[in-house]
């Protein structure tokens, strides 16, 4: 629901919204599409006339003879701001002027105000599945929120770092705390967008002015930020453990933010309480979401705190907080029985197919290296899980996570599902101990993809890929090849770029005594980025070979060649292929 305003601020938010840079661009590509443009496969406008409207919005694209729309973000960005608005709608292959062309131009101010809201949360505000994009937007949106007055793109570059979990942010040395660094630290390669050009995109809604290096809530931006973090939080009404679920799994800045108004609604010492109830029968990340919550209530939540510093088992928290609070040392049975609950709340978060040695290998990873001192003491606890955490930590078949295959190698076939003619598959070499994650990089240059987009890989004990809780991925640097393919004609599944959804197969289907790497037979060329996946790829070979198909001139063009007859989907050297392999290692 959003907030209520009068109905002089309700027109001055309208004012602003029809004011805003990416709807006052909608309006003109809406204009521009008329009475109806033709639109590719995809829904946007066809390279060429991707670029006569580029130049109509002042829009300079990359390229001149660019492969898609898609392509060309600033342009892609006004595009579905005009599709949500409703400013155009598609019929068939064609595009034409839509029902919200109206409400925008002659609409009420509730009207207009109600189209924006929808476009901007549905373009700014991040679906279940969030992505990084939608993750840095979402960072700049909670800062804005909290912010009294101007923030800079240093504070967005360092909110948007707490968000993705980035480590060394308290380093103190001058290369890492520069407003230099900390400004472009994230163009370095990490994929998501920089501070600038999120504060950019919030610029161009009205949600936000930005003027150098400081970029200033607007009236707008304060009344949308309001309805998502303060409207849109859970009831102050619900009980602790379904504030606790709701908000579980969120960024922990934006639980805190999320969680607000039911804090605000209780006193520090009730709010407590009833979360130090709900924290007792809860396990994994609820509990950690609950301790975080906790955290919240200050110091005037002390007498809760004390209540339960009486109880056995869960008050031994209650008791840490108090120690830390006057400075005396916690007991060392309330030491044991926090330790075994941090780390059975660690085997919680695990996926329960997870192979025992690995499980075994994540609880040494927390002890670190002093696992027989510590077994005598967790064993003491009164922890009512030590007894599990005990036995698989004594276990015989522990701790021995990975296999010893130090020196081998082992000969995958990698092969595309759903291509044909001609088929796409590698054969490569590889050593053993490689990680997922460097298996990855293998896998796209001997394939040929250029990894722009999201990848993961697939097997019995779960979904590996660059961590994400969220996403359900678990770390890909952290489990080698070795790990999950142990026996000639084990599997994984790999999948990369999850909207044209490539699924490859990779299959061991020899162990040598080589562990370096290469690439000793293939077949078929890599199909095309973007081109719409497997099925996507067929037509594309069969337009290109076709002068009389309708994107045939497209299409060559999008693939930059002069004649169909220059399209050869059976190229491949294994020669070529080690080459790159071996420039990439290196």
């Amino acid at each position: 629901m959003a907030p209520r305003a009068t109905m002089a601020s309700t027109g001055q938010l309208a004012s602003a919204a029809r004011g805003s840079v990416a709807f006052t661009a909608a309006l003109k590509l809406a204009d521009w599409v008329g009475s109806g443009r033709e639109v590719t496969k995809r829904g946007v406008p066809k390279p060429a006339a991707a670029v006569e409207l580029c130049d109509l919005l002042g829009i300079e694209p990359h390229s001149r003879k660019p492969r898609s729309a898609l392509d060309i973000a600033p342009l892609m960005t006004v595009w579905s701001v005009a599709v949500v608005a409703d400013l155009i709608e598609q019929v068939g292959d064609r595009v034409r002027v839509g029902p919200g062309l109206r409400v925008w131009r002659e609409g009420r101010p509730e009207e207009v105000l109600e189209a924006w809201v929808r476009c901007a949360q549905e373009l700014l505000t991040p679906p279940d599945d969030m992505e990084e994009d939608d993750l840095a937007r979402l960072a700049a949106l909670v800062v804005l929120h909290e912010a009294e007055d101007a923030v800079t793109l240093d504070d967005l570059r360092l909110a948007i770092a707490e968000f993705f979990g980035d480590a060394g942010l308290d380093c103190s040395c001058p290369d890492c705390t520069s407003p230099e660094a900390l400004r472009y630290a994230d163009e370095s390669g990490s994929g998501r967008p920089p501070a600038w050009q999120v504060a950019g995109l919030l610029s161009e809604f009205g949600i936000a002015a930005l003027r150098g290096d400081e970029v200033t809530p607007t009236l707008l931006g304060r009344w949308f930020t309001a309805l998502v973090f303060r409207d849109g939080a859970p009831s102050p009404d619900l009980d602790a453990a379904t504030l606790i679920a709701a908000v579980n799994g969120l960024p922990h800045r934006l639980k805190l933010v999320m969680s607000r108004p039911w804090l605000s609604a209780r006193t520090p010492a009730a709010a407590a309480r009833d979360l130090l109830a709900a924290a007792e029968h809860t396990s994994g990340g609820l509990r950690l979401t609950a301790l975080a919550l906790l955290d919240e209530c200050g110091p005037e939540a002390e007498p809760a705190w004390r209540e339960w510093a009486t109880k056995d088992g869960f008050g031994a928290y209650a008791r840490s907080w108090l120690s830390q609070r006057s400075g005396t040392a916690l007991a060392e049975a309330d030491k044991a029985w926090l330790t075994v609950d941090a780390l059975i709340t660690t085997l919680d978060e695990l996926p329960p197919e997870l192979p025992e040695e690995v499980v075994a290998e994540a609880v040494h990873a927390q002890i670190g290296t002093g696992v027989s001192e510590a077994l005598p003491r967790l064993a003491a606890s009164d922890h009512p899980d030590a007894p599990r955490l005990v036995a698989l930590l004594t276990d015989p078949g522990t701790p021995r996570p990975r296999p010893d295959r130090a020196g081998v190698g082992y000969e995958l076939e990698i092969r595309l599902r759903y291509v044909e003619n001609p088929p796409v598959w590698r054969r490569l070499r590889v050593p053993a101990e490689l990680t997922l994650g460097e298996l990855h990089h293998v896998v796209q240059v001997a394939m040929g993809w250029d990894n722009s987009h999201m990848h993961a890989f697939e097997h019995r004990t779960g979904r590996y890929g660059t961590s994400d809780r969220d996403l359900g991925f678990r770390d890909e640097h952290a489990v080698t090849v070795s790990q999950l393919l142990a026996k000639v004609g084990d599997k994984i599944l790999y999948t990369y770029d999850f909207g044209d959804d490539w699924e490859h197969d990779i299959t061991l289907k020899k162990i040598v005594p080589s562990s370096d790497i290469a690439c000793t037979a293939g077949e078929g060329a890599c199909p095309p980025e973007d081109c719409g996946g497997p099925g996507g790829y067929e037509n594309l070979k069969a337009a290109v070979t076709d002068p009389t198909a309708q994107d045939h001139a497209d299409l060559l063009e999008w693939l930059g060649l002069d004649s169909g007859d220059d399209f050869d989907p059976t190229t491949f050297s294994p020669e070529t292929t080690t080459q790159a392999l071996n420039r990439t290692r290196h």
